[in-house]
């Protein structure tokens, strides 16, 4: 199914074509290419903001989850004593090696009496552990992390590392504390200049701010008992989302969003980073790289336009100058050859156009030339019919192009006026040639019959001097020479291979044909052609001497008219004049051939006698 746009969308012009088809097209698939373009790059900057934005966060969690994890691994070797009676010497150690620890301000060991309530503390006096050697806890709870809270001490805040120790029957029998001091632990993190550039927060798994970048004080983090989401919509988000991933950003609204976020979690703690950062700043790269690509893109497109609707438009004005010149042509006005500047193809359609205006002008000389050579060669025909008392004689040529090979001629005897000589010939080919040969023939025989001579001796010295004008060429030309008796009642041929013509018998009815031996002539000089003879005296005869253009003519389907229909038109029609009985045959093969074109020349020439010997 072909699709058809609608009437009213049909562009008028070259230029509106070009606009339709080919400029907004192209500007469509270049505003595609790069609004995909910009979000792939979108997509990789956002992607580098992310992976930049956790790297940070994770490089200042990792310093905080070491300084956690070195209090932490001594404390699990107080797990190996699982089992054991306390050591008291290991023990000590690994206390001592805990104070020693930068940022620890406080270890205590306490052990609880028989009743479960806390007793003797380790650390208080060495002098204490004395009685606690016997002591066997079975197992240790796993370490938890205190938020901060402000130690009177210290004069700071400080979280615990707490484990407990559990007996056999995981009753509560003591417990080990180490008090790290929260200014040390997140020193390195709050002095980062990611932290102190945006909106940062230390955060537990509730939503508790442990830290932030505003409250300090001298320097020193402190923590601000407040809840983190619920002040907007990028904190909610950012607490949803940390609660369920380890580590990850949130966009706000808008592109560039008004507010991003990251945030990453601590190993060591269960306390999670979070960094809030303007859209403008976080995204200052992609936002310069989006401007930067509109603007090049734009200016990129606009000059692509510009410079395809130049070219367009020079093409349009070419096509412009082909119509123009084709309209002059057609009112039949041959101006001057159009100018070829162009090597694409509307200059390979000037110079077309160029050329076709040429050979059209030489046509039409040649058309002209052509004409007058039809109306010289119609010249040569016998322009009316042959009718004295007893005879009637017709004859017509109908050419299949301007000129033709065809033709026929009446000659009356000057010397004898009882005598006519009827010719009709076939010359091989068809055109312009052919009708140079037929008039070269024409000239030959009618001089010939001028002179004195026998229906073989005319024949022969035609054919001698034919033969000499088409040596070179090897035309040849088929002919029928009758001659008629008006006094003897006779008639006398030569076929030199011409179609044999038909005779029909008026009174009989019958149907014969004028035979004899005989070559074409233009073919063999030697050749010697023979006279036939026929006694019509009182007889009604219609002669038919026809071109085979007449009975070889094909209609759409192949079939050819054939000379049984034209028997049959000569019998239908024989009491009617010698005209028209040419006119009637001419008719039906015109009818036959239909549509078609005609392809042959047609030539006709009917002899009509009357009863009894045929008067003078």
């Amino acid at each position: 199914m072909v699709l058809r746009i609608p009437s009213f969308l049909q562009p008028r012009t070259l230029q509106q074509r070009n606009m339709l088809f080919l400029i907004l097209p192209t500007l469509l698939v270049l505003l595609v290419m790069g609004v995909s373009s910009l979000l792939l790059v979108r997509k990789a900057l956002l992607s580098q903001w992310e992976q930049t934005a956790i790297a940070r966060m994770q490089t200042a969690a990792h310093e905080v989850d070491m300084r956690l994890l070195r209090p932490k691994r001594l404390l699990m070797l107080f797990q190996e004593q699982a089992g054991e009676k306390f050591n008291r010497n290991l023990s000590q150690f690994l206390l001592d090696q805990l104070n020693n620890i930068e940022g620890v301000v406080q270890v205590d060991m306490v052990w609880n009496d028989e009743t479960g309530s806390p007793g003797s503390t380790l650390a208080a006096s060495p002098s204490q552990m004395g009685h606690m050697g016997g002591r066997i806890f079975r197992k240790m709870k796993p370490l938890e992390v205190t938020p901060p809270v402000y130690d009177a001490d210290f004069n700071g805040q400080t979280v615990s590392l707490v484990s407990e120790f559990k007996d056999a029957d995981d009753r509560n029998i003591g417990h080990i504390e180490v008090k790290i001091s929260f200014f040390d632990l997140v020193d390195t993190m709050v002095k980062a200049s990611w932290w102190q550039s945006n909106r940062a927060y230390l955060v537990d798994q509730r939503g508790n701010v442990l830290t932030r970048t505003a409250p300090t004080v001298q320097g020193v983090p402190q923590t601000v008992g407040e809840s983190f989401g619920v002040d907007n919509e990028i904190e909610e988000k950012t607490l949803a989302a940390l609660q369920e991933k380890d580590f990850g950003t949130v966009f706000g609204v808008g592109m560039p969003p008004v507010e991003v976020s990251g945030f990453y979690r601590l190993h060591e703690a269960p306390w999670t980073m979070v960094v809030i950062a303007p859209g403008k700043v976080a995204f200052q790269q992609l936002l310069q790289f989006r401007n930067y690509y509109f603007t090049t893109i734009g200016l990129g497109i606009i000059i692509a336009l510009l410079l395809i609707r130049t070219a367009s438009s020079g093409t349009a004005r070419a096509i412009r100058g082909v119509s123009a010149a084709a309209r002059e042509l057609a009112c039949g006005n041959f101006g001057k050859p159009l100018v070829e500047d162009r090597l694409d193809e509307v200059g390979e359609l000037t110079r077309n156009f160029n050329i076709m205006t040429q050979h059209l002008q030489e046509r039409l000389q040649l058309q002209q030339a052509m004409s007058v050579a039809r109306e010289v060669q119609q010249n040569l025909l016998p322009q009316s019919s042959y009718r004295v008392d007893g005879l009637d004689v017709s004859g017509c040529s109908i050419y299949s192009e301007e000129t033709g090979g065809d033709y026929f001629d009446l000659l009356p005897d000057r010397r004898d006026s009882h005598r006519l000589s009827v010719v009709i010939g076939d010359v091989v080919g068809h055109g312009i040639g052919a009708a140079l040969l037929m008039a070269s023939i024409r000239a030959i025989v009618r001089c010939r019959t001028s002179l004195p001579g026998n229906p073989v001796e005319v024949i022969g010295d035609v054919n001698e001097i034919l033969c000499r004008d088409t040596e070179q060429s090897g035309a040849f030309v088929s002919l029928f020479y009758l001659v008629i008796d008006t006094v003897s009642g006779e008639l006398h041929w030569v076929r030199c291979g011409h179609d044999p013509a038909i005779v029909y018998d008026m009174d009989t009815h019958q149907f014969s044909e004028l035979h004899g031996e005989g070559l074409v002539l233009g073919f063999d000089n030697d050749w010697r052609f023979k006279e036939n003879s026929m006694d019509i005296d009182g007889r009604r005869l219609a002669i038919l001497l026809g071109s085979d253009g007449v009975w070889e003519t094909e209609n759409s389907e192949g079939e050819s008219f054939g000379k049984e229909r034209v028997r049959n038109l000569l019998a239908e029609n024989s009491h009617r004049s010698a005209e028209d009985i040419i006119r009637s045959i001419t008719e039906a093969v015109d009818a036959f051939r239909g549509g078609l074109n005609q392809v042959d020349d047609v030539t006709l020439v009917v002899v009509k006698t009357d009863d009894g010997r045929i008067p003078q």
